[in-house]
């Protein structure tokens, strides 16, 4: 038995800390703003709002939880920041 407690706690503490930052540093509004009314890709959207493709990555994921329908290109990764 493999005692991975404290890796799979700091995983989760981790990807907690990512979808808190994401909702406060990009406000829902600004995507639904830039998604109705601008023509831009995924990356386009990251570059507008100065966020990581990584971040925003959580902020969709955070929306799309709460109801709303985003296509999520890239996968959450928790360690995005250690790299």
């Amino acid at each position: 038995m493999q005692d991975d407690t404290l890796y799979n706690m700091t995983d989760n503490t981790e990807y907690q800390a990512n979808l808190f930052a994401a909702d406060l540093l990009i406000e829902d509004e600004e995507i639904e703003d830039m998604v109705q009314n601008e023509d831009l890709d995924y990356f386009g959207l990251c570059s507008s709002l100065n966020a990581t493709p990584e971040l925003m990555s959580f902020k969709l994921y955070s929306l799309t939880k709460r109801g709303q329908a985003y296509h999520m290109p890239m996968e959450i990764q928790s360690n995005f920041l250690a790299k």
